[in-house]
């Protein structure tokens, strides 16, 4: 289902790698403070762009695994989409309910709306693969390559966050 793709697949699963280790990196420096306060809002903020993140890395290894058959790969796809909707769905909603405070109009759309459209993209892709397996390597593709730039953008603007604040993510300012 694959064939071809293989150089696509190595180039956005280690850029994915990268973004991990950096963050990582990010997370690990900022821990010498405040505790608790310093990452209130992981859950909606860092943990979702560290899952997709991820899901990109495991699904770009998957995808260039030798004779991995159709069948397989839908399944293993369709069962990515299932954890990115479930972050993302769940950022979602303590987003637009207020129950974790935004500090930006552009964080409802680019930690919630954003990644829940290209989780569902996936999703679709994937449920495709029985039907337009080329149809759908193309559209998991684009949704790979979709979650990766709103990983970017989420990692972006975590770190300028954290940095700019002292590490204090979702603390409320007023």
């Amino acid at each position: 289902m694959f064939e071809g793709w293989n150089d696509f697949y190595l180039l956005i699963g280690g850029a994915a790698g990268g973004l991990i280790g950096l963050l990582f990196i990010v997370v690990t420096l900022i821990r010498g403070g405040e505790g608790g306060l310093q990452l209130r809002g992981a859950s909606v903020f860092m943990t979702p762009t560290v899952a997709h993140l991820a899901m990109v890395l495991t699904l770009s290894a998957l995808a260039t695994a030798p004779k991995m058959t159709g069948a397989a790969a839908g399944i293993v796809f369709l069962a990515g989409a299932a954890a990115c909707l479930a972050f993302t769905g769940r950022a979602l909603v303590m987003l637009a309910r207020g129950v974790v405070r935004s500090t930006h109009w552009s964080d409802l759309w680019g930690y919630g709306v954003a990644p829940f459209a290209a989780s569902l993209v996936l999703a679709a892709s994937a449920a495709a693969t029985w039907l337009a397996p080329e149809w759908a390597a193309r559209g998991i593709a684009f949704s790979v390559v979709a979650m990766l730039l709103i990983a970017v953008r989420n990692a972006w603007d975590l770190v300028t966050w954290i940095t700019s604040k002292g590490g204090a993510l979702g603390r409320d300012e007023s």
